[in-house]
């Protein structure tokens, strides 16, 4: 267990934070080229976006079907299949030529990606109280985001020495590595309790309420933003004529706002509440985003994005503690898929809408676009039904 005054409190959950830093790494570590690989397939910037849009369609497809996993094998048992698997997925993205091979293993990869997004999550809430959910949440974001600072940096330097298909192969040790360190662990882990399977009924009483509709609202719009620091910005320095090294610095300057500030403001939850919260991050966001698009200079320009992470950080933790919150313990297995594919509806929606922008405008009007979005969700979190320690 990790010595920590924010550490996680029972059996495992060290481990699970530590499997998931590792996981992590093989993505973030892609971050700062994967966007510039798919578009040297597809030709167009925009079509990026259409790109990333299909795969996160999928990934959202296999999260609603991933309580059949967990009804029928143990979730450590899972985590071994889907790391395996995330490994395979990073070396053959070394030998693809063209958009079709590509679309072909994301395919496969999307399954392992939500697969390991799901059981990470449940494992983290196994290993926490209704008490500390906002803390454990707040730390694990906070060590999750040091691979966010440390593996773009890996990743611009890896591109600019060597190539795009060298930075794919490194990523590909981190989930295999984390595949045999599961080999390690004997403990028998439970099956998920799941009388009943009904997919479509579990999304229609998911949104029977009003206060979970709203947290999957806001849990998308912050995805959606995400998608403007990962994917197009990259695009955008690729265009100023920026290389893969500044692009890897850019993307872990990012990450700064989100581990200095996580875990106090998950802290600070438990005592002022979330709406607050939510409707500050989101302002934030907003403003610094907008102030990113009047700026004409690259580097100001890039400054204020990275300062928008200092509203993310304000929501990311959160979202799924409110989650956890206002859930009964008996309904997340229920409902938790649900609540997850918020995120790739997210990536999906807004890949689709910024994409359409960037198509018929350019990138300073879809980044303003967005900012004036994520204002709008800072309103809207304001009719969350509050709750506190």
């Amino acid at each position: 267990m990790l010595k920590s005054k924010y550490s996680l409190p029972t059996r495992g959950a060290g481990f699970v934070v530590l499997i998931s830093f590792i996981y992590s790494l093989a993505g973030t570590i892609s971050i700062p080229v994967f966007s510039l690989y798919i578009e040297s397939l597809v030709g167009e910037p925009a079509y990026v976006g259409y790109f990333m849009s299909l795969i996160y369609f999928m990934i959202l497809v296999y999260i609603l079907i991933s309580t059949y996993f967990l009804r029928n094998f143990n979730k450590i048992t899972i985590l071994r299949f889907s790391m395996l698997g995330s490994g395979i997925g990073f070396l053959l993205l070394t030998i693809v030529n063209n958009a079709f091979q590509l679309l072909i293993i994301e395919i496969f990869r999307a399954l392992f990606i939500a697969l390991n997004f799901i059981v990470i999550g449940i494992l983290i809430r196994d290993g926490s109280k209704k008490s500390t959910i906002s803390k454990n949440e707040g730390f694990y974001f906070a060590i999750i985001n040091m691979s966010f600072f440390i593996g773009p940096i890996i990743g611009g330097l890896l591109a600019d020495a060597y190539s795009i298909k060298i930075v794919f192969l490194i990523s590909a040790i981190f989930p295999l590595l984390v595949f045999f360190l599961l080999l390690t662990k004997k403990r028998k882990e439970e099956k998920t309790e799941a009388s009943e399977i009904k997919i479509f009924d579990n999304i229609k009483e998911y949104f029977k309420s009003k206060d979970q509709t709203i947290n999957y609202i806001i849990s998308l719009g912050l995805l959606s933003w995400l998608a403007i620091i990962y994917s197009y910005m990259p695009l955008y320095m690729n265009q100023e004529g920026l290389n893969e090294k500044t692009i890897g610095y850019f993307l872990a300057l990012t990450v700064l706002p989100l581990i200095i500030l996580e875990i106090p403001i998950s802290k600070l939850s438990e005592k002022t509440g979330y709406r607050k919260l939510f409707f500050l991050g989101f302002l934030l966001i907003g403003i610094f985003g907008i102030l990113g698009v009047v700026f004409k200079n690259i580097y100001l320009t890039l400054l204020s994005f990275v300062l928008t992470n200092l509203g993310v950080a304000f929501v990311e933790p959160l979202k799924e503690a409110y989650f956890f919150k206002i859930s009964k313990r008996s309904d997340e297995i229920k409902y938790y898929p649900v609540f997850k594919t918020s995120s790739d509806v997210g990536h999906l929606t807004g890949p689709l809408i910024f994409s359409t922008v960037l198509l018929f405008t350019n990138f300073k009007t879809m980044f303003l676009v967005a900012s004036i979005i994520m204002i709008i969700l800072g309103f809207i979190s304001l009719k969350l039904k509050e709750v506190k320690k």
